[in-house]
Formats: structure tokens, C-alpha cells, sequence
């Protein structure tokens, strides 16, 4: 992994990315075997720009410019910048205080590797709080400088917006709500997104979260999501057709490593080895989304919004597509298979299962196979944290 993450301190959006990437590989729905990730963060940035994995409370938007506010009296970049990821390490001590349930650090406690402005800042830049060409390592000399040009009476575009809510007298050791956002705080993020990406799917869910339930993995099954208009309804279509797809996919992999393992350590097959797989066959919903999907309207999309997507993938979706399509059974459509092997070989070079024997050795086949989500569960509960403080006084 080291050579992976060598050049993490480039920019704040790229060591955002790697991390992001990171914790993906944590999450069973987002293992990406066949290096189909342009399509799933295209479908996720159209839907909810902005919004990361490693978002966890919709208060971090305050908490966070707070923290760097706390330390505008440091006289240096590099002491300003470190006195206000002290702030944050102090606020994550008051949380455990107060046994909050639901924050950066939860685990790891005021040492935790990865501060919450690492991952917020993209959030903070896509809407507005911070100004947008402020990198999080060089918001010192950004704060500084529009100090001195307010001391010089220059003109200079504030680092924070104006319309910021204060924070607590005595902040980071006075934060007693934790989490919880106040009234007036919930309407000031929900304006902040409705400016910045209006007509998304995270807008419309902002503008009017009542409808938005506190449980369900996956946003077209929310009815608050289900209401959207516009671009955010199109976009919602396609995710979920893109979900079934990557699921079969994902289950025609999974088949194939283990019928290779089967034949190279001379293993007779089981009749579970294509149950993943023949149940995804047998899902009528499914079945229906991948009839009904309009392809190249989706890849028309994903390129507008994603020039950088590879001839390669899109190739393989459409192909991929078509033999799903065919009304071969994918447990024995042949022309699936090899598509497959041949995409994963391409995507893993050495470390492919299907030429590396310690990697096949090693292989375990999935219990079940999750669907892709699209950040919903970080964006669900971003959209629940604004609905609860709207309801306070």
C-alpha cells in the first residue's frame, strides 16, 4: 500500500480520493474486481456532489470551520494549521464525553490518523463554506492573507462565507450538542447545498427532508428519493439499473473464480457454486431493470459528466449488457465468462485471480453479494440530521 499513498500531501481532493478509496475497500458492496469504478463515482458525484464515504454527521460543516476560526490568532501558517487540528482533536475528547454515538474518531479516539477536515473538505469546497480554491494544506496562508488584506482595507474574498453561524462561546471545549444541529444551523447547511448543486438529488432531499427515512440501504427505495424531478430522477434511473448490472457481474465473477479454482486444485464442483449467480437470473426485478435500461443514454450522461472514462469500460458495460440481454443463462453463456476474465486480467495484470495461484488459493466466495449504494447510507444520514434539527425551536 505504500506505494499507493506515497503522494497523498499532492492536494486535499486527491488525498480525499485515495482515502475514500481506502475505506472502500472496506465495504463488501464496493470491492471493485472489474475496475468498474469510473461508472459508480460518476452515478455518486451526479446524485450527491459533494458527499464522500467517510462522511459520517451533517454538523462537521460547522464543526470543522470552527475549529480552523479558533485558531485565526496564530501568527504563522503552520501554527495556525496545527492549532486548529488541535481543535479538532480536542473536540473528538468532548465527544467521547459525552458519549456521543456517531463521530470521527469513535474508535481511535484524538489519535486517529485521518481528522474530520480531511474528510470534509471537499464538501466544505463543492458548497461554499470554504472558498472553493482554498486547499485544506494551505488554509493558513489563505486565513492569513485575507487577514492582512482586511487589516489593509484590500478587496478580498472572505476564506470562510459570511453567513457562517458562530460558534459556541469557548468552542471546541463547549460543545455540548454534539452532533446535533440547532434550527437555525440545519437551515443554514440546507441553504448551502441548495445554492451550490441545485437540481441534484441531494438538493431536492434537503429542500424537503421530512419524507426521508432513518433506515433502507439504497436510495430508490427512500420515498423521498422516489419524489425526485428533473436530472436527479434520470440519474436515480440509471443508478439503480447500474446496481443490478455490477450485481450480476459481480456474481458472474465470483462464479468464475471459484469454477477456476475448482478445475486448477482438481475440486469437483457444488451445486451452491452457481446459487449467487442463478438467483440474480431469477430476480424478475432485475431481469426488468436491464430490459428497460437505456445504455446509451447512460453513457452519454457518464461521459458529459466524465470525459476520463475508458473506451475500454465503456465496451465492456455495453458487452456485458448485450450478453446479459441474450436469454443465454449466465451460469453457462461462455462469452459472459471470458468477458469477464479477460476484464479482471486486464484490470489486475498479475495479482489477477485467474493467473495468480496464491491470489486463487486464497479466494473465498462471497456469501452474498451487495448492492451498490452510491454513498446513500452517508448521504441518508446527513439528510436525517437536517430533518431532526429543523424540528427544534
Amino acid at each position: 500500500m505504500t506505494s499507493l499513498i506515497s503522494w497523498l500531501d499532492a492536494s486535499s481532493a486527491e488525498t480525499n480520493r485515495m482515502r475514500e478509496l481506502v475505506r472502500l475497500f472496506e465495504m463488501p458492496e464496493s470491492v471493485d474486481d472489474l475496475a468498474l469504478g469510473q461508472f459508480h463515482d460518476t452515478i455518486s458525484n451526479s446524485l450527491f456532489p459533494g458527499t464522500s464515504v467517510l462522511h459520517v454527521a451533517a454538523r462537521y460543516l460547522l464543526l470543522i470551520p470552527w475549529c480552523f476560526q479558533s485558531a485565526s490568532g496564530m501568527k504563522g501558517a503552520d501554527q495556525l494549521k496545527v492549532s486548529a487540528e488541535q481543535a479538532e482533536r480536542r473536540l473528538i475528547r468532548r465527544f467521547q464525553e459525552l458519549n456521543v454515538e456517531r463521530f470521527i474518531g469513535r474508535s481511535a479516539g484524538d489519535r486517529v490518523a485521518q481528522l474530520p477536515s480531511a474528510a470534509y473538505w471537499s464538501a466544505l469546497r463543492s458548497w461554499g463554506i470554504v472558498r472553493n480554491d482554498v486547499e485544506r494544506n494551505a488554509i493558513g496562508d489563505a486565513m492569513l492573507d485575507a487577514a492582512a488584506a482586511v487589516r489593509d482595507g484590500l478587496p478580498q474574498e472572505p476564506v470562510w462565507h459570511v453567513g457562517l453561524p458562530p460558534a459556541p462561546v469557548g468552542f471546541p471545549t463547549t460543545a455540548d450538542r454534539g452532533i446535533a444541529l440547532s434550527h437555525g444551523e440545519a437551515e443554514w447547511i440546507r441553504d448551502r447545498v441548495l445554492s451550490a448543486v441545485p437540481g441534484t438529488l441531494i438538493a431536492q432531499l434537503v429542500a424537503k427532508p421530512r419524507r426521508i427515512l432513518k433506515t433502507g440501504s439504497v436510495p430508490w427505495a427512500d420515498p423521498a428519493a422516489q419524489a425526485a424531478t428533473g436530472e436527479a430522477a434520470v440519474w436515480l434511473k440509471h443508478a439503480e439499473a447500474y446496481s443490478a448490472l455490477q450485481h450480476g457481474l459481480d456474481a458472474v465473477y465470483a462464479y468464475s473464480v471459484t469454477a477456476q479454482a475448482r478445475r486448477r486444485f482438481g475440486e469437483e464442483p457444488e451445486e451452491t457454486d452457481a446459487e449467487t449467480l442463478a438467483k440474480w437470473r431469477e430476480d424478475e426485478n432485475y431481469q426488468r431493470l436491464l430490459r428497460d435500461w437505456d445504455v446509451q443514454e447512460f453513457v452519454s450522461h457518464a461521459r458529459a459528466v466524465n470525459p476520463r472514462i475508458q473506451p475500454r469500460s465503456i465496451a465492456f458495460l455495453v458487452g456485458s449488457i448485450d450478453e446479459l440481454r441474450s436469454g443465454d443463462d449466465p451460469v453457462t453463456n461462455e462469452a459472459l465468462h471470458r468477458m469477464v476474465r479477460e476484464r479482471e486480467k486486464r484490470a489486475k495484470g498479475a495479482n489477477s485471480r485467474f493467473i495468480n495461484e496464491r491470489r486463487l488459493r486464497a479466494w473465498t466466495s462471497p456469501e452474498r453479494i451487495s448492492p451498490q449504494t452510491f454513498r446513500w447510507i452517508q448521504v441518508r444520514n446527513m439528510i436525517v440530521d437536517l430533518k431532526e434539527g429543523l424540528t427544534r425551536a
